[in-house]
């Protein structure tokens, strides 16, 4: 199993450890009927806040240990990720010492508890939850290899000699392999059928073009091997995908 995809099914039971940490404060503070024991639900609102702080702490040693070693800059669903991490942190402790120290705050505690439970379900759906839809329940592999890449193991791919020129491939089961690659790996971003963006630009004509879209290079197959594998912007890199791969991708983008 991959540890991209264990961290996303501990997101979820981080939601849902969420949900029962509000459950059991809402039952034992905001209710003035009494359904359930009291004592019980104070031990399984204490017993569950620890288990959510434990995962939370290693979901937070992954992630910042991802942020070590791609030595890269925040995407910027990262660093909606990272902010919402550190204000659950912050609400943490202030809840804590609201409980264990300062006692006049007492009151507050309920809200933070609120408050907490609600930016996890921001935290997760901007980490597992994204990993999880993008990835289709774990059933592509593609975002891993990616990730793999970018912390510096990428998968090995057959040598390249850099700035060989590019024959464009002609044949139909070459385009029809690229139409596949570009279906799983592309359509989500780009649109083949016009020209209009989406989250990134449309490819219709992208080779018949003057200049790519984004980095205003030539529209050479060169090029466009190049931004597959070093990517400008947000685009996440492609660089560990076998050369052949990349050769039928540009053979598809060439009907376009």
């Amino acid at each position: 199993m991959s540890i991209l995809y264990f961290k996303s099914l501990l997101s979820i039971c981080m939601i849902i450890l969420s949900i029962i940490a509000m459950f059991t404060m809402l039952e034992i503070i905001g209710k003035g009927e009494r359904k359930y024991n009291i004592e019980k639900l104070k031990k399984i609102h204490k017993a569950n806040g620890a288990l959510y702080f434990i995962i939370f702490l290693f979901i937070t040693y992954f992630c910042l240990s991802f942020i070590i070693n791609s030595k890269s800059e925040l995407s910027a669903r990262s660093t909606f990720h990272s902010i919402f991490a550190l204000t659950i942190i912050v609400l943490m402790a202030l809840k804590v010492s609201f409980i264990r120290i300062y006692r006049q705050f007492y009151g507050k505690v309920q809200t933070l508890g609120i408050l907490i439970a609600l930016i996890t379900f921001g935290l997760m759906g901007t980490s597992g939850g994204y990993y999880l839809l993008v990835t289709e329940f774990g059933i592509d592999k593609t975002f891993d290899k990616m990730m793999e890449y970018k912390t510096g193991n990428p998968v090995k791919t057959a040598d390249r000699k850099e700035g060989a020129r590019i024959v464009v491939r002609t044949d139909p089961e070459s385009i029809l392999k690229g139409k596949g690659l570009y279906e799983s790996k592309c359509f989500r971003c780009h649109k083949a059928t016009s020209t209009e963006w989406h989250v990134g630009p449309g490819h219709k004509g992208i080779m018949k073009n003057q200049f790519l879209p984004v980095s205003k290079k030539p529209a050479t197959p060169e090029n466009i091997a190049n931004q597959l594998r070093n990517p400008l912007k947000d685009m996440p890199s492609y660089a560990h995908l076998p050369d052949e791969d990349i050769l039928n991708i540009i053979a598809y983008l060439n009907t376009l």
